[in-house]
């Protein structure tokens, strides 16, 4: 490798570039990745597996490259994938419990095929929020069995926040070029908001969802999370696409994929022209008025209108304290309804398990509770969703509320004001584009006094990602203020 070429903070395009002109290999990338691992990982917990077989993988990727084969932009990219995405290999998939620990899965999740197929190289597990934090509320963001508690590099008495956490944290400190998390209520956005990298929440299906551990169909979706959002639209642009594995979704998603992919969205002047709605109630509460977090955003929006956004300030989502509160919005009836019918699902379908339904899981975590940290964290909700009798009349009301409260929200707020885009400061509007299934992209903005970091949230009406990834891209290369942690 030659000495110039500097691995740290590289983008995909940097090391395609360097693929191109012979100053690196996929082989060197992948053995940068380990040595971090080795260096950083006992202290940052942002990994659980590393990928045996990822210096094979490179070799075949290098081998490419080298006969004039090579397939495409991810062709030798070292990807780390949320341990709740299946893998055929010597990986497991445990969703962060020693329950899956001896299960095997039948075959790569569709997003896995799909990044196979374009040469990419599957780097390793990610840690993450144990079952995706639906086990309990007391279960601390970030914290699996397999792994412990997984530390926010930039502040470890901070939490990582949100379930990919480990995804967040790994690409954060270069210990992975690029990742995957999976999102259901923010688990994207909220820890790539704490870990200053890019976090990317696609509409839901867009990308397939088979072969990953579910939480809600409803609501799940999976994202890219990476340090730029040019190396996000990379990974988005490999992952998207009709899947029969997950039909429903996909099929009407696929529709609105447009020719050419979405990097032709990277557009540094996307943000001229296009009308953004500041949404700050309630999501700018969470930062105390005089905090620096507050100026910045101020500073932001001033440059948002410089780059030619329209900037349409102070909107309100009705009902949003409501959308808010997970018990009186139905978010928990839908949600415990849905996680049992989906978790007892996928575990049938496993080839081998020693657990074959939630019930199984809660036996296992009762007797296996010094492993489990169960007496410490407890399994509330795991014990509220086995308790569900599928979607009944009550769980079709709170369904029903949910998307009544996303057309009179998030939906009328959008179409009345006609606008492109929704800007909040930090990542608690995840919660709202999470139980409508829209897209959003979270942006790092700064840091607090701390150094604990922040971002700058877009959110969009469903199929709206090209003009995200032109409003984010605008924004990020306007202000370009993300900083690696060490």
């Amino acid at each position: 490798m030659n000495s110039q070429f500097v691995i740290e903070e590289s983008s995909i395009e940097d090391i395609q570039r360097g693929f191109s002109e012979n100053r690196l290999t996929s082989r060197q990338l992948v053995e940068f990745y380990r040595r971090q691992f080795d260096f950083l990982n006992p202290r940052l917990q942002g990994v659980i597996e590393f990928n045996p077989d990822a210096g094979d993988e490179a070799d075949q990727a290098d081998s490419r490259m080298r006969s004039g084969t090579k397939i495409g932009d991810m062709d030798g990219i070292p990807v780390l994938l949320k341990d709740s995405i299946n893998t055929k290999d010597k990986l497991k998939t445990t969703a962060g419990s020693y329950a899956l620990f001896e299960a095997e899965v039948g075959g790569d999740a569709t997003v896995v095929e799909k990044l196979r197929e374009a040469g990419a190289v599957i780097l390793g597990k990610a840690s993450m929020s144990e079952w995706s934090q639906f086990r309990s509320g007391k279960v601390p963001s970030g914290w699996c069995a397999r792994t412990g508690q997984g530390k926010n590099p930039y502040n470890e008495s901070e939490s990582p926040y949100g379930s990919s956490s480990g995804s967040a944290i790994s690409v954060a400190a270069n210990m992975a070029a690029v990742s995957l998390g999976t999102d259901t209520s923010g688990s994207i956005i909220c820890p790539a908001n704490n870990n200053s990298v890019v976090g990317f929440k696609p509409t839901v299906g867009l990308t397939s969802r088979a072969g990953i551990i579910p939480v809600s169909p409803r609501q799940d979706s999976v994202g890219p999370i990476c340090r730029t959002v040019s190396d996000a639209v990379y990974v988005l642009d490999t992952i998207v696409g009709f899947d029969p594995r997950d039909r429903q979704a996909t099929l009407e998603a696929a529709k609105f994929i447009p020719n050419g992919g979405y990097k032709q969205f990277l557009n540094k002047n996307g943000l001229a022209g296009k009308r953004l709605g500041v949404v700050r109630n309630p999501f700018s509460a969470s930062y105390i008025p005089e905090s620096i977090v507050r100026s910045d955003f101020e500073d932001h929006l001033k440059t948002l209108r410089e780059k030619g956004a329209i900037v349409v300030d102070n909107m309100e989502i009705e009902n949003v304290d409501l959308i808010m509160d997970w018990n009186a919005c139905g978010s928990d009836t839908a949600l415990l309804a849905e996680f049992k019918i989906s978790i007892n699902e996928y575990l049938r379908e496993l080839p081998t398990s020693p657990v074959r339904s939630l019930s199984d899981i809660i036996a296992f975590n009762k007797k296996h509770y010094l492993l489990e940290k169960t007496n410490e964290y407890g399994q509330d909700l795991f014990e509220l969703s086995e308790l569900t009798n599928g979607i009944g009349k009550e769980e079709q009301a709170a369904i029903e509320m949910l998307a009544e409260l996303s057309r009179e929200g998030f939906e009328k707020l959008m179409k009345e004001n006609e606008l492109d885009a929704t800007v909040s400061l930090g990542p608690r509007v995840a919660v709202v584009l999470g139980i409508g299934g829209y897209p959003g992209i979270i942006v790092p903005a700064g840091y607090e006094e701390d150094g604990t970091p922040f971002g700058i949230c877009f959110g969009g009406l469903k199929w709206t990602e090209p003009k995200l990834i032109e409003v984010a891209y605008g924004f990020e290369q306007a202000t370009k203020l993300r900083r690696p942690p060490f």
